[in-house]
């Protein structure tokens, strides 16, 4: 081993044990001497001849540039090679340092392997130069192309902290001491505290607060191999008295030779995205209140509603019929019939309505049974030979195959079918035909309503698939609805297991499909189904 030491001066306590450790650390032929106070370097330098001199860009007891000057001024140390150690905002020292003799320099946070190949690269041209020849030693090829890989990988470092310090992240990596190794810019403007007064220290000592018990009580257990969060969220107070959530990031590094670990932390501010959530949250809780508030209106309406509509339905019927002797005034009856058809609207609308809430609330039950589709079906045609007259709609049923049983329950599968044969009628041009087509398919039972009336196009669709979901058109303006006939449909449908699908094209028409599951069907009694039935024609 070479008796001429490594001589380090910084008069950064921390600063000096880290450049202390590193130097000793690159082996073979050092071993490192640290001062805090120039003086006692210089004086230590005068007996002891070193090997090279790493000192600080700028200390409290001036700029490197002038301690190298003195320096030169020793016999012993005139041809001592120089290494200065700085900050960006060190730039303008490190250029007078350079100028005044030092043969490199380093930007902090030091990177490990640069400092220990930059080491070993001055000591062995400080080794191999014959003593008082310095300019032969630089005319050498070898060390002109050992000065270029060391100009290459300064360049790369300074680039890299450039990089780093543009990423708009806080980023921070601490060693396996605990102590900061690199910071970047807005790492160092959170905390408050200049990048270069950061490096060397831990983060109780540089700051304190939150993030530094953070990093104190994360790091040491990720270096150790212990099981600790590689995300956190922090609930922290900035430096303005700012209320802030921090979501910080971590991963583990270790260097080529499996020592030097250090933990890469990086801080993303969410505090605008934290809000946002609670934000959202909060309108969903009062949107899911409201909902609630809606239904059960919706309920305790429907049902306050139904019980005079069941007086007034009953008196109608009574007067319409002239159960209690004649009325004496004929018009009286007309009125009357208009009073109970418009009653038994009105109740019909209700009921939709309460079927709606109760499904929404999940408190709607079927009541099931084994239902003879084909007969349910024709029970419905006679429901709207009324309001298909009417309308010089033709309503015609048809089968495909035997039709299976269906284990449902009878009067919300004739709601489903009567809600969509009503639409079907209502939107189709007089002559035109409506059909219901049974279908087995694979032994499952499948009811179709086609009509050949105005159609949709796939955002009328959707909107009509909505609950109090109209589509806005002439045809529909002349029509009366509450937009709840679909979805009410589509909502029994599903309670039942099955799944309904609309196929429309506007202009052309519209065909719902409502397909039960096949487990509901039970064997067919009865012989072969098949052909055509026409209900109702103009």
């Amino acid at each position: 081993m070479s008796s001429e030491p490594v001589v380090i001066i910084d008069d950064s306590a921390t600063q000096l044990k880290i450049l202390e450790r590193l130097a000793n650390s690159v082996g073979g032929w050092t071993a490192a001497k640290g001062f805090g106070d120039a003086e006692a370097a210089l004086s230590f330098c005068r007996a002891n001849p070193p090997g090279l001199l790493v000192l600080a860009a700028a200390t409290a007891q001036g700029e490197a540039s002038a301690l190298i000057h003195r320096l030169r001024r020793l016999e012993a140390c005139a041809e001592v090679p120089v290494m200065v150690i700085g900050a960006d905002e060190d730039l303008d020292c490190l250029e007078r340092a350079r100028d005044a003799g030092a043969a490199d320099h380093l930007l902090l946070p030091i990177n490990h392997r640069d400092f220990r190949l930059r080491v070993r690269s001055l000591l062995r041209s400080q080794r191999a130069r014959p003593r008082g020849a310095p300019e032969q030693v630089r005319s050498d090829p070898g060390r002109a192309d050992g000065e270029r890989r060391q100009d290459g990988l300064r360049q790369a470092h300074e680039m890299l902290l450039r990089i780093i310090d543009a990423i708009p992240r806080m980023i921070c990596v601490t060693g396996e001491d605990g102590r900061y190794v690199l910071v970047n810019r807005q790492f160092a403007s959170f905390v408050g505290v200049r990048a270069s007064r950061l490096i060397g220290k831990t983060p109780l000592e540089a700051h304190g607060g939150p993030i530094a018990r953070s990093l104190m009580e994360i790091d040491p257990l990720l270096l150790a191999g212990r099981p600790a969060p590689l995300s956190t969220e922090d609930e922290i107070v900035d430096r303005d008295g700012e209320p802030c959530v921090l979501l910080a990031t971590k991963s583990v590094f270790h260097g080529d030779d499996g020592e030097d670990s250090m933990v890469v932390t990086v801080w993303l501010d969410i505090t605008e995205r934290k809000g946002a959530e609670r934000d959202l949250l909060a309108a969903k809780e009062q949107a899911e209140l409201a909902n609630r508030s809606k239904t059960e209106f919706l309920a305790n309406m429907s049902h306050e509603t139904r019980t005079p509509l069941n007086a007034i339905i009953g008196f109608s019927q009574v007067i319409a019929g002239e159960m209690l002797g004649p009325i004496g005034t004929p018009k009286y009856i007309g009125y009357a019939h208009d009073i109970l058809v418009s009653a038994e609207h009105l109740l019909g609308i209700i009921n939709d309505i309460l079927d709606l809430s109760k499904l929404e609330a999940g408190k709607l039950d079927l009541v099931e049974e084994v239902i003879d589709v084909p007969r349910l079906m024709e029970d419905l045609l006679q429901l709207a030979d009324a309001k298909a007259r009417a309308s010089e709609i033709r309503v015609a049923l048809r089968y495909e195959g035997t039709i299976p049983a269906l284990r449902a329950d009878a009067r919300k599968v004739k709601q489903i079918v009567l809600n969509l044969l009503i639409n079907a009628v209502k939107f189709s041009h007089p002559g035109s035909e409506v059909a219901i087509v049974l279908r087995n398919q694979s032994g499952a039972v499948v009811v179709d309503v086609i009509d050949h009336g105005i159609g949709m196009d796939p955002d009328e669709v959707t909107l009509a698939m909505t609950r109090f979901g109209q589509v806005a058109s002439a045809w529909t303006r002349k029509h009366d609805g509450t937009g709840l006939g679909l979805p009410l449909a589509i909502g029994l449908t599903e309670l039942h297991g099955g799944i309904l699908t609309v196929r429309s094209t506007k202009g052309v028409g519209t065909a719902v499909t409502v397909a039960f599951p096949r487990d509901r069907s039970e064997p067919a009694h009865g012989a072969e189904q098949g052909g055509l039935r026409i209900v109702a024609q103009s």
